[in-house]
Order: structure tokens, then C-alpha cells, then sequence
């Protein structure tokens, strides 16, 4: 009875090697399987129909997702279409027209060529085409589920094609359950598009999502006026254009001039006779032309568009064609490098000066008739008494004497206004040397103070360190990376006690966004608002500050929301809450604190070196680096053979 019973239950797995019986899958588990390969993500998808409407001659691309992707994706263009006899034979495995016979592999000239990914698609959605060639009459609509196809049926349509993906993996509940929040997907689809828009800017570009539109690229003959467009409007202006032929390759693009670095990789891109690839050899080659130019840890803006003989790389090497193998590795390197130095050779580099940029007339107006009534009777109540507004603008330094106080500025000009430490008084000098009646403070772990009532002194050095006197010789601090730990420190504490506040600005900041970093505002809008910092969607390309906690007073408001919206979106699928807590923490606490260079008075030395007593953690910088180095009376006695 058990034996029967093993023989007829058992699953395949368990049935020995020897007894396993060889057959052919079906074609709806045939096309699951290899969307493993080919569809990762619902910008899997956006990439294969996007390709495929390229390759049919389109001049404007309409993208419509819903919940990231997962619901919807619709890609609409106005391509040749597709005759109403190969509708079906386009959902077919391994069915194209871009090749013909084994050379053509290896001389690929089109952006898809495998011909599964449109099988692939449909066995893990439901998928509908619509599609009218120029000389057809009408339309014709064909709709597959998990690969099984209705039979084609005339429709109205324009030229063009339309694929409709919808309830994308929903018989395959193993890869849905892997697919990342909706920001996240969005966030991958809109960069595949961008991806597409900057290869390819004669075709016109948009893309909504959830009813909201993201990206709206009209077609251009002007390849540089379509990155500042799909990149950041910031880059006019400040890119380098390459024009590089050597022997079996040219180099085309633009880099941004050494002041536009920035924190991450994010606006490098990098293409392939109009196909995005990575390579990490080219990217080298690209950070290796800024040596000298840029800090270690920035990273160059640059769109790189390489054009090379078919035969000279082997694109199918990847499921998602993402990677090549060069024929030659080292050409690429060297055309790049050379590329990019020339250029940088033959520019003038310096950066100009950044002055703070009020929001145009018209932005100011639009957003100034959304504002609530709450909004209107804090404007209408700062009119009839503005003092104590401003009063509540400015940051309480209970240590400092009013009169050391100046006037806050307005928090959308840039300006640097030191939070807990007062801004320097009229006169202060860079150095001075003075003598302090006798404090009681408690030491840190890392250093101590003096404690038993003598009088500490100190000074300020080149504006940008602080010795202090104490028992055992000479502490000399580093200003802002001690003022960055205060920061840091209060920051956080007040934040795991629930106290932050932001200050409703008077004038909102508008900031300009990519889609990137539009994506991954939802990712960082909770955290934010625990620091007091609210930021809403402005419009397509653009994000509103409406508050900000007083301690952060001194922010540079755009660039501190770019990089917090560069930082979400590059670890937004891998990062956790908490850990994404303290890398906002830092940036802010690094962007808000004293810079060196930034004179100080006797009482803001005097209530920095006070706060140093009260933080965790005094002796080092939130980024590890020392903020404050010990000369020791025993070591100076030495050098000068006293001992």
C-alpha cells in the first residue's frame, strides 16, 4: 500500500534520475521561464516596448504606467505598425523581423533583435495590441493571456502601435512578491525612459504615471539641449561638448564642467550606437580624465555616445543586451580618455559665481494660489507685526547675548546663519586670544576639559580652528566638524524624542528635480517630515520646501534637497529606514554647520566649546574624521629639550 502510494504521489523531484521521462514543456511554462530572463521588473518591460517602437521608426513615444508598473504599462507611438497577418506572430517565440540568418547577429543593427521578449511578456501579463500600418484601413486588436491569443478583431486606431501590459506576474506569484514598493518601480521606469530620451532626441518622449504626468521631452535636432532637458535645467551652460574620432570608434556626448560634480554616478550615462550599455572599463576612463579636477569622492556629469562598426562588439551577451564584449577592450578606454582630456584642456574651467535665484513671477503666482487659508493669515499676520515672526524664524542660542545676534535671512537665499552659535559681530577679528571667567563643564570621553576652576583660554586660528588651553597642554579643534557633531547629536535626539518643528517659510523654495530624484521623494517624505522639513511636488520638474526646523537655518535649501533626493533614490531598494535616517542626519548636519573660513566671536567659541561638553561623541565627526587633536604639555616640553 505505501509503495503504491509513493509511486503515484510522488513529485517529480522524487522519482530516481534513471526512471524521468523527457518531454517537451508547453509554451505558456516555455515563456515564464524565459521572462525570468528577460522581464525583471516592469522597466523591463517599458525597455523591450520601447525598443521595439525605436526600431519602427517612431517620432513620438507615450508612456502610461499605473502603481509602478504593476497594473498598467502602455506604450504608444506612431511607428509603421504591424500588417493585420503578423499581429500573432509577433507574440510567437522567437519570431522577428530584425534578423535573418547567423551573420546578422554579429553586425546587429537595431535595439531589439531576440525576438522573445514580446512571448515573454505576454506569458506573465495580460497583454493587448492594437496596431494600423499607414496603408491599412483599420486597426487590428489581438489580446493574450499567459500566451493563449483571441483571435485578432478589427478596431479604430491611428498609425502606430499600442501595447497594453497589465497585471504584470500575476500568475507568477513568486516573482511578484519580489517587486520593490511602487516609488521604486516607478523609479526604474522613468530612468529607462530617460535612458531612451537621451539616445534618441529626435523622437518626442512622455511619461505618466498614475494620471500625473513625469516627463514631457519634445523632439529636438539639439542633443545637448535634450540632456539639459531630460537632466537637470542647472546644466545649461555648464557642459563640455566631445567630438573625438580615432581609428575604428568615435566619441561623442558632453561632460559637465568640474563644478557640476556631484555625490553619485547618478548623470552618467553611457551609449553604444544609440543603445545604453554599462561598462565599468569606460566609466574609469571617464573619472580617470577629471584626476585633479574634481574631489576623490565626487563623480563628473557625463553622456557618452559611442559609434563603432556592428562587427567590432558582441551585444548578445546579456538577456537585457545592458552589456557588450569589445573586440578590442582597450579602444573605448583610450578614445574616452582622450575624449574627454582634450576638451578639458581646451576649456576654461572656472566656475562662476552662484547667486541665489528667487522662483519666476509666474511660479511665485501659481503657487502662491494654492497656498491654504492658513498660509494666508500667517502672510496677512506678518504684515501687521512682523517682528515676532522673524523672532520665531531665528534659532534660540540661550548662551549668546541678544545684541550677538543678527538678522536671520530669508531661508531661500543661501546665506550662512550658524544654528546654537550665533553669526560673527560686526568687527570680529579672525584671531583672538582672550580670557574666560571660570566654567564647570564635563569632560567627554574622548578629552577632557578644564574642571577645577581655572580659567580655559582660547583662540581662533585662520578662521577655521579653535585652540583651548587645558590642564594636560593645547586641544586644537576642528570648527565644523565639531559643530557638525552638535548638530548631528541634537538632530537626532530630537528627533527620537518627537520634537522637531519646522518653521513655515514665508516664501516656499522651489527646487528644480530630475525624474529620478522626483521618484524618490515619496521614499524620504515620512522621514523628512520627522525633521521638520516639508517638501511637496511643485510640478513635473520641480519640488516645493514649504518648512524647515530653525537648527538647519543655514541650509543651502537646494542643494541640501537634491542630494537627499540623489541619496534616496540610489539606495532607496536596499537601504533601511533607520540607516537612511542617519545618512540625512549627516548631509544635513555637514551642509548646516560652520565652514572653515568662518570667523567666529569670543561668545560663539565660547558656546560651541560649551556644546561640546553636552554631545556623544565629541571627538569625532559624524563621518569619522577627528574634530579635535591633543598637544600634549609633556610632548611640547620634549621638543624644545625640556625633558
Amino acid at each position: 500500500m505505501l509503495s503504491n502510494m509513493n509511486a503515484t504521489e510522488a513529485t517529480p523531484s522524487a522519482v530516481p534520475a534513471g526512471r524521468r521521462v523527457i518531454h517537451v514543456l508547453p509554451d505558456a511554462l516555455i515563456n515564464k521561464i524565459a521572462a525570468g530572463e528577460v522581464v525583471e521588473r516592469p522597466a523591463s518591460v517599458v525597455k523591450e516596448l520601447l525598443d521595439n517602437a525605436v526600431d519602427a521608426g517612431a517620432t513620438r513615444l507615450s508612456v502610461t504606467v499605473e502603481n509602478g508598473g504593476r497594473t498598467l504599462i502602455r506604450v504608444t507611438d506612431d511607428g509603421c505598425g504591424i500588417a493585420p497577418d503578423q499581429v500573432a506572430l509577433a507574440l510567437a517565440r522567437h519570431a522577428t523581423s530584425k534578423i535573418q540568418t547567423i551573420d546578422d547577429l554579429f553586425a546587429i543593427q537595431t535595439m531589439g533583435f531576440r525576438g522573445e521578449a514580446l512571448a515573454s511578456i505576454a506569458g506573465v501579463s495580460h497583454t493587448t495590441i492594437i496596431t494600423r500600418r499607414a496603408q491599412d484601413d483599420q486597426a487590428v486588436r489581438v489580446v493574450a493571456q499567459e500566451s493563449v491569443l483571441d483571435t485578432p478583431v478589427p478596431c479604430a486606431a491611428p498609425v502606430g502601435t499600442t501595447i497594453e501590459v497589465r497585471d504584470l506576474f500575476y500568475c507568477v506569484p513568486a516573482r511578484r512578491k519580489f517587486l520593490r514598493g511602487d516609488s521604486t518601480e516607478f523609479g526604474h521606469i522613468s530612468e529607462t525612459v530617460l535612458r531612451a530620451a537621451l539616445a534618441h532626441p529626435a523622437i518626442a518622449f512622455s511619461l505618466t504615471h498614475n494620471g500625473r504626468s513625469s516627463l514631457n521631452l519634445p523632439a529636438t535636432t539639439d542633443a545637448q539641449a535634450r540632456v539639459v532637458a531630460a537632466l537637470n535645467k542647472e546644466l545649461q551652460g555648464h557642459l563640455i561638448a566631445l567630438d573625438h574620432a580615432a581609428p575604428g570608434i568615435r566619441v561623442e556626448g558632453f561632460v559637465g564642467k568640474p563644478a557640476t560634480a556631484r555625490a553619485t554616478a547618478h548623470y552618467q550615462y553611457l551609449f553604444l550606437n544609440g543603445r545604453y550599455i554599462r561598462d565599468r572599463s569606460i566609466f574609469h576612463a571617464v573619472k580617470e580624465s577629471f584626476r585633479g579636477l574634481i574631489e576623490p569622492q565626487s563623480q563628473p556629469v557625463a553622456v557618452i555616445f559611442l559609434s563603432m562598426p556592428p562587427t567590432a562588439f558582441d551585444v548578445n551577451v546579456h538577456p537585457q543586451k545592458i552589456e557588450v564584449r569589445f573586440r578590442e577592450p582597450n579602444l573605448a578606454y583610450r578614445a574616452v580618455l582622450a575624449a574627454i582630456r582634450e576638451q578639458l584642456l581646451a576649456s576654461d574651467l572656472t566656475p562662476p559665481m552662484r547667486l541665489p535665484s528667487a522662483p519666476a513671477p509666474e511660479a511665485a503666482q501659481q503657487f502662491m494660489a494654492k497656498q491654504t487659508q492658513e498660509r494666508r493669515q500667517v502672510i496677512a499676520e506678518f504684515f501687521r507685526d512682523p517682528q515676532p515672526l522673524q523672532q520665531s524664524l531665528a534659532v534660540p542660542s540661550p548662551q549668546l547675548p541678544q545684541k550677538d545676534r543678527d538678522d536671520i535671512p530669508k531661508a531661500d537665499s543661501g546665506a550662512a546663519v550658524m544654528p546654537d552659535v550665533a553669526p560673527p559681530a560686526a568687527g570680529a577679528t579672525s584671531s583672538t586670544v582672550v580670557q574666560q571667567p571660570p566654567v564647570s563643564v564635563v569632560p567627554d570621553t574622548a578629552s577632557s576639559a578644564i574642571t577645577d576652576g581655572t580659567v580655559p583660554k582660547f583662540m581662533q586660528f585662520h578662521n577655521s580652528f579653535i585652540v583651548v588651553e587645558d590642564g594636560e597642554g593645547l586641544l586644537v579643534i576642528d570648527q565644523h566638524a565639531l559643530h557638525e557633531r552638535v548638530i548631528y547629536e541634537s538632530l537626532l535626539a530630537r528627533v527620537r524624542a518627537g520634537t522637531i518643528a519646522g518653521q513655515r517659510l514665508l516664501l516656499p523654495v522651489v527646487v528644480s528635480v530630475t525624474m529620478r530624484q522626483l521618484a524618490g521623494l515619496d521614499r524620504v517624505r515620512p522621514l523628512l517630515a520627522s525633521l521638520g522639513i516639508e517638501i511637496t511636488q511643485f510640478d513635473a520638474s520641480s519640488v516645493a520646501v514649504q518648512s524647515l526646523p530653525g537648527l538647519l537655518s543655514r541650509l543651502n535649501t537646494m542643494d541640501f534637497v537634491k542630494e537627499i533626493l540623489d541619496k534616496a533614490t540610489e539606495q532607496s531598494s536596499d537601504i533601511t529606514d533607520e540607516e537612511l535616517l542617519h545618512e540625512v542626519l549627516d548631509m544635513a548636519a555637514c551642509k548646516a554647520a560652520i565652514k572653515a573660513g568662518d570667523p567666529l566671536t569670543n561668545p560663539e567659541i565660547t558656546a560651541l566649546l560649551a556644546r561640546r561638553q553636552e554631545v556623544e561623541r565629541s571627538s569625532n565627526c559624524p563621518h569619522g574624521r577627528p574634530t579635535t587633536i591633543r598637544l600634549d604639555r609633556r610632548d611640547l616640553e620634549k621638543q624644545f629639550k625640556r625633558r
